[in-house]
């Protein structure tokens, strides 16, 4: 008999940062939700504000996050200044940070750039001179192996407007019957500020997704995505694309 492919989202943070309320006490606001970069001991949020982790209920080392980038929620305790505020740390992660590869350098038709393997983007926003993602892919259980994700530039395409692909290169990990797959998510920015010339534009993003019908995504097959956007040159625009975060993955 086939084994059910059995799902987990092993979200963390994510989980989290799903809920943002403020209240009416001598804490400013309860449940912040921000992403950033680490500027030394302090984070920058992509809305411009700066926050220094005035309390913390574990150990934390902003220079431990590897790309200097980070998704986190905090309780905002008290201003400081202009824009700055002391916080309490609730939770935090790294954020993946990668530039966008230009289509035209990529000559090898073999090249792990080149590999197109399904993944779903949950969200998606502008903000801080980042495009912003939040990311799920399918993981075989246990597995160590590392997925390869990237923003291409078709710097070759013609017309108006900017053109990028996600990718993702599973390396051989894509889901088959008799396998147990979980799935895995995280955050990941691209920054394309200095791509885009002006201060206003249309952008065509393009991805391969799990096949998406009657709430679920089945996992073995996929289907071609393309979201058009526009995209204004200022501090933070966050807008949802038109989320299926209510579905889940299917096993036949």
């Amino acid at each position: 008999m086939k084994k059910i492919l059995a799902y987990t989202i092993a979200l963390g943070i994510i989980t989290l940062l799903s809920v943002t309320s403020c209240k009416k006490d001598e804490t400013i606001c309860y449940n912040n939700v921000t992403m950033g970069n680490v500027d030394g001991e302090t984070i920058i949020s992509d809305q411009g504000n700066t926050f220094d982790i005035a309390e913390s209920p574990f150990k934390i080392n902003l220079n431990d996050y590897e790309y200097g980038r980070v998704m986190m929620a905090c309780d905002v305790l008290r201003q400081t200044s202009d824009s700055r505020y002391d916080i309490r740390i609730l939770g935090i992660t790294s954020v993946l940070t990668k530039d966008a590869v230009k289509a035209s350098t990529i000559t090898d038709p073999e090249s792990e750039l080149a590999v197109e393997d399904a993944i779903i983007i949950r969200e998606m926003w502008y903000g801080g001179g980042y495009l912003n993602m939040l990311i799920e892919f399918a993981q075989k259980k246990d597995s160590q192996t590392k997925h390869f994700i990237n923003l291409i530039h078709e710097d070759t395409a013609e017309g108006d407007g900017y053109t990028f692909t996600l990718r993702h290169n599973a390396y051989g990990e894509v889901p088959v019957a008799n396998e147990v797959f979980v799935s895995s998510a995280g955050y990941v920015s691209f920054p394309i500020a200095d791509i885009i010339e002006g201060d206003e534009a249309n952008l065509t993003i393009k991805w391969k997704s799990h096949k998406y019908h009657n709430g679920e995504y089945d996992l073995y097959e996929k289907e071609d995505i393309k979201e058009d956007c526009k995209w204004k040159r200022t501090g933070y625009e966050h807008k949802s694309r038109e989320l299926k975060s209510a579905a889940t993955f299917r096993a036949r």
